[in-house]
C-alpha cells in the first residue's frame, strides 16, 4: 500500500519505520517551515530499538507536500494539535478523491477538516477519521534513531462522518500496528482522549520544578503525589459526566490504560507511581510552555468543558486547570482554544448532534 506520513518527530519516524519493515512503500513529509528531523535522516535510513528492533529504509522523504500527496491511498497526520488545521489547508488542493487522512491523537481535528472540505464542496470526496492516540510510546534518541518503549494493545477509532468508521478500519487493519475499536463518533472519541486527564494537573502541580528547568525528573512516580492522584480522579469524574449528558458512558482513565497497555492498577496513585511504560524514562517537560499544557489543554480539555457549558454543566477542577494554565503560559485557553459546542453545535439538539456526527449533516 502507498502510504504517506505528515509529520517527521517520534511517532511519525517510528511509524514511517515500522510500516516500511512491512513492505509498505512509505513517504514521510515534514514541512519547510517546521522540518523537525527530516534533513538529518541519512539517507532514508531509520532504525527502531527497544519493542521493536530493527533497521529500514524509508521509500521517500519529502518536503513537498505535492510530491507527498501524489498516489498516496491513506494518510496518517502526526503532528502537534496546533499544526493539524493549518497543515490540513495546505494538503487540500493536492488530495485525490478516495484517499483517507487519518490523524493520530486527533484531539477533534476531523471534524474541523470536515467543514473545511464541506466548504470546499469536497466532502463527498476524501475519508476522514482521529485515533485517539499514536500507538506508540516512543521517542527520537536521534534522527532516525527511535526508541519503541511500547506498544497499545487496543485504540479508538472514529470517522467523520461516522457512517464510514468501518470503512477506514477495513482499509488500514491489515498494517496499522494496533487493534481498532469503533467509537460512535468523533466526540465519544474525543471525550476519551487520556492526554488532558493526566498532563496538565500534574504539569500546573510541578510547576515549579518544571519551570527552573533544571535537572529532569519522572514525570509520574515523581511528579504525583495521593493529592494530586485526587485531583486527576476528580477531573477524570468530570469528563465522564459530560460524556453522560451527550449520551456517553464513557471508561475511566484506568479502564483506558488497562485496554492500551493490559495492566491494572487500584488506585490513580498506584497507576501514576506504578506503571512501567509510564516511567522507564525521565519523560518531564522542562518548561511549562511544553505540548503537556500548550496543546493538551486548548484542544482537549477546553472542548470537553465547552460541551459540558453547552448543557449546563460547570466543571470546577477543570476549569481551575484551564485557568491557571492560561495565566501561567500569559494567554487565554477559554478564547484561543477549540470551543467545539460554540463552534459547532449551537441550537443544536442531542438528536440533531448525533445526526450530523453519524451522517455529516443535521437535516
Amino acid at each position: 500500500m502507498n502510504i504517506t506520513i505528515i509529520g517527521c518527530g517520534h511517532g511519525g519516524q517510528a511509524l514511517a519505520a515500522h510500516l516500511s519493515f512491512s513492505q509498505h512503500q512509505v513517504t514521510l513529509y515534514a514541512d519547510e517551515a517546521h522540518p523537525g528531523f527530516i534533513d538529518k535522516i541519512s539517507n532514508n535510513f531509520i532504525s527502531l530499538e527497544g519493542k521493536i528492533v530493527g533497521e529500514t529504509t524509508v521509500a521517500c522523504l519529502t518536503k513537498d507536500i505535492s510530491v507527498a500527496l501524489k498516489d498516496a491511498e491513506v494518510i496518517y497526520i502526526s503532528l502537534p494539535t496546533d499544526a493539524h488545521l493549518p497543515q490540513f489547508r495546505k494538503m487540500l488542493p493536492w488530495l485525490q478523491k478516495g484517499q483517507m487522512v487519518i490523524t493520530l491523537a486527533g484531539n477533534f481535528s476531523s471534524l474541523y477538516f470536515y467543514r473545511e472540505l464541506a466548504l470546499a464542496g469536497r466532502e463527498k470526496d476524501i475519508y476522514l477519521a482521529d485515533i485517539a492516540s499514536l500507538p506508540y510510546a516512543c521517542r527520537a534518541h536521534q534522527a532516525g534513531k527511535i526508541s519503541i518503549i511500547d506498544i497499545k494493545r487496543v485504540i479508538d477509532i472514529a470517522a467523520m462522518p461516522s457512517q464510514h468508521t468501518e470503512k477506514v478500519i477495513n482499509k488500514i487493519r491489515g498494517h496499522f500496528p494496533t487493534e481498532l475499536t469503533a467509537s460512535e463518533n468523533i466526540l465519544e472519541l474525543g471525550l476519551n482522549i487520556t492526554s488532558a486527564i493526566s498532563h496538565p494537573a500534574i504539569m500546573l502541580m510541578n510547576a515549579g520544578r518544571i519551570g527552573k528547568g533544571e535537572e529532569e525528573f519522572y514525570f509520574y512516580k515523581q511528579g504525583v503525589s495521593r493529592e494530586i492522584a485526587n485531583i486527576i480522579e476528580r477531573l477524570d469524574n468530570e469528563r465522564q459526566k459530560i460524556g453522560r449528558l451527550f449520551g456517553f458512558s464513557l471508561p475511566g482513565y484506568l479502564d483506558i490504560m488497562e485496554k492500551f497497555y493490559a495492566v491494572k492498577y487500584p488506585s490513580y496513585y498506584d497507576f501514576f507511581t506504578r506503571s512501567l511504560v509510564h516511567n522507564q524514562q525521565k519523560l518531564c517537560p522542562t518548561s511549562v510552555s511544553n505540548r503537556y499544557l500548550s496543546q493538551d489543554v486548548p484542544y482537549v480539555m477546553v472542548p470537553w468543558y465547552n460541551l459540558g457549558l453547552s448543557l449546563g454543566c460547570e466543571s470546577a477542577v477543570m476549569r481551575s486547570i484551564i485557568d491557571l494554565s492560561s495565566v501561567l503560559n500569559n494567554t487565554c485557553y477559554h478564547r484561543n482554544g477549540r470551543t467545539l459546542a460554540d463552534d459547532f453545535f449551537c441550537k443544536m439538539s442531542i438528536p440533531d448532534i448525533s445526526q450530523y456526527m453519524l451522517t455529516g449533516s443535521a437535516n
